[in-house]
């Protein structure tokens, strides 16, 4: 377990700086791959974790609360194509998840931090 909080969170650290490069050399199209350059790793890591049953700190339960519906809503966007009144909700989400996403993105490898050093002092 130590083994893949340490190795998480370089993996998450690598795709947090990996997006300014590429929002850099892309111009806008790089930016707005931020929300899948840095959330598809945290979405699998997030997964892992609650699998794992990890420490789970406050700042990890609102990740999870503020982040997981935009995927959900994401999903539901993308297969069902039915009447827009009952899309307005997750459509709202996304919306919304375009401005806290950077955020949370950087408040995940903090607390992907935060973890690591714990289990390094445990040892």
């Amino acid at each position: 377990m130590k083994t893949f909080v340490k190795y998480d969170f370089y993996i998450q650290l690598f795709f947090l700086i990996l997006w300014p490069l590429g929002a850099i050399l892309s111009g806008m199209e790089g930016w707005m791959m931020f929300y899948f350059i840095v959330g598809i790793p945290q979405l699998i890591s997030f997964i892992i974790k609650i699998c794992l049953k990890i420490k789970i700190s406050p700042l990890f339960l609102i990740y999870g609360m503020t982040i997981m519906p935009v995927w959900i809503s994401l999903l539901l966007l993308q297969i069902i194509g039915i009447d827009h009144k009952i899309m307005e909700i997750p459509g709202c989400i996304v919306i919304m998840a375009f401005f806290y996403s950077p955020f949370m993105g950087l408040l995940y490898v903090i607390e992907s931090h935060n973890l690591y050093e714990s289990l390094k002092i445990n040892q």
